[in-house]
């Protein structure tokens, strides 16, 4: 009968020997893992839906491949007659939320464009951040033609 107790008795001095130090760096790895869990918990349900989605395959064909609007078969041509996704492959997108006054831009996301994605629309050359910027600002131009604008109206500053 006497063991209960000297479990207990010796619990509760671990319990008191648990210094102050220990204590804080028990907090600073709960910290860090919350900051951990909050990062990737971030990065899997992003709030930020201002990066458009991809084209359907089938439908990106169709935006690609087609003239209408302002893309025409010279642009089809200039593009090398192959979808974004196709030329841009391994394409690694990096957005930068802070262009420069004179920086080209994305006119979907208004990011920095990047010269190495960019696509011919009306015999224009258009700068984008990333490939399914292409897809949609093509839907807008095969859709509504007279609503997009020159390049150099994409450019940070510019109005």
């Amino acid at each position: 009968m006497e063991d209960p107790p000297k479990i207990v008795s010796h619990a509760r001095k671990k319990q008191r020997d648990y210094s102050g130090s220990q204590k804080a760096a028990d907090a600073l790895l709960m910290i860090a893992l919350i900051a951990i869990a909050a990062t990737y918990i971030g990065s899997r349900w992003s709030i930020d839906d201002s990066m458009p989605e991809k084209v359907i395959d089938s439908a990106e064909v169709d935006l690609y491949l087609i003239p209408r609007g302002a893309y025409t078969s010279a642009d089809i041509i200039a593009n090398g007659s192959q979808t974004a996704s196709e030329k841009f492959k391994a394409f690694q997108a990096k957005h930068d939320f802070k262009p420069k006054v004179g920086d080209a831009i994305c006119p979907i996301t208004r990011t920095k464009a990047n010269p190495a994605c960019s696509w011919i629309i009306g015999g224009n050359e258009y700068l984008f951040c990333c490939p399914p910027c292409i897809d949609e600002f093509l839907l807008v131009a095969k859709s509504n033609p007279t609503s997009i604008k020159k390049p150099s109206f994409y450019l940070q500053g510019s109005k």
